[in-house]
């Protein structure tokens, strides 16, 4: 009888189990869109690490998705890197993000490169922790709108724009806005590193105390989250 006891409870155990959430996607459906004068259309999603284990560090992910028009081009960025060839089925990749106070988030970054062509594109990509298997699904969603060439010099005239590309110690930001925007710059494992305002159209902001690497702007744009991304060197 204590045979059979020790075996239910096993099976009840077993059946309770569930697998602890590694980390989070904010949010898990990413979207943006642009006119197809832009050349590049941007998706960004945070990505933390809130797991309880120090050693839950790695993480894989699996482009299982992808639908875009034939002229469009799609490249993925993990918090740490940019892989060429990685908008297709089937591209993996990994990379380790410690759990460590203050500095346990950063950004997925999908390029949608609509060559001048306007439509809609979805990627999507399966990311999951190597030590536990919990996995999430993130999709990232563009649409490229066609301009008449009025439009064009307008929208290319208002455009959000960072300059020079890469940077070593100054960056100049351009954002036709009548309001104040407070603009936020992240590193590439999700922590602020500087704010500013932009105000006027334009700001030079000095980054000259920064260490080198891929850099993140962000700010609020009519209750949207907008990303661009630049190089210290």
């Amino acid at each position: 009888m204590k045979k059979i006891f020790t075996i239910t409870a096993s099976i009840l155990v077993l059946t309770n189990f569930t697998i602890a959430q590694s980390f989070t996607l904010v949010p898990k459906v990413g979207k943006a869109e642009g006119s197809s004068v832009k050349n590049m259309i941007d998706v960004g999603v945070q990505f933390t690490n809130i797991s309880s284990d120090r050693s839950d560090s790695i993480f894989n992910y699996e482009v299982i998705e992808v639908s875009i028009p034939s002229t469009w081009i799609l490249q993925n960025c993990d918090p740490f890197k940019c892989l060429e060839g990685s908008g297709v089925v089937g591209f993996k990749s990994s990379f380790i993000l410690p759990n460590t106070l203050g500095s346990n988030s950063g950004y997925f970054k999908m390029d949608f490169l609509p060559n001048g062509t306007s439509g809609s594109g979805t990627t999507k990509l399966v990311i999951t922790s190597a030590k536990t298997f919990y996995a999430d699904t993130l999709i990232a969603e563009a649409k490229v709108w066609s301009v008449s060439i009025k439009e064009n010099l307008l929208k290319e005239n208002s455009v959000f724009s960072i300059y020079p590309n890469p940077t070593k110690d100054k960056l100049i930001v351009k954002y036709l806005s009548k309001e104040l925007v407070q603009v936020e710059i992240y590193n590439n494992i999700g922590s602020k590193v500087k704010t500013f305002d932009i105000g006027g159209g334009e700001a030079t902001v000095n980054i000259e105390e920064l260490s080198n690497g891929i850099y993140f702007l962000r700010f609020i744009d009519n209750g949207k989250i907008v990303y661009k991304s630049f190089t210290k060197n």
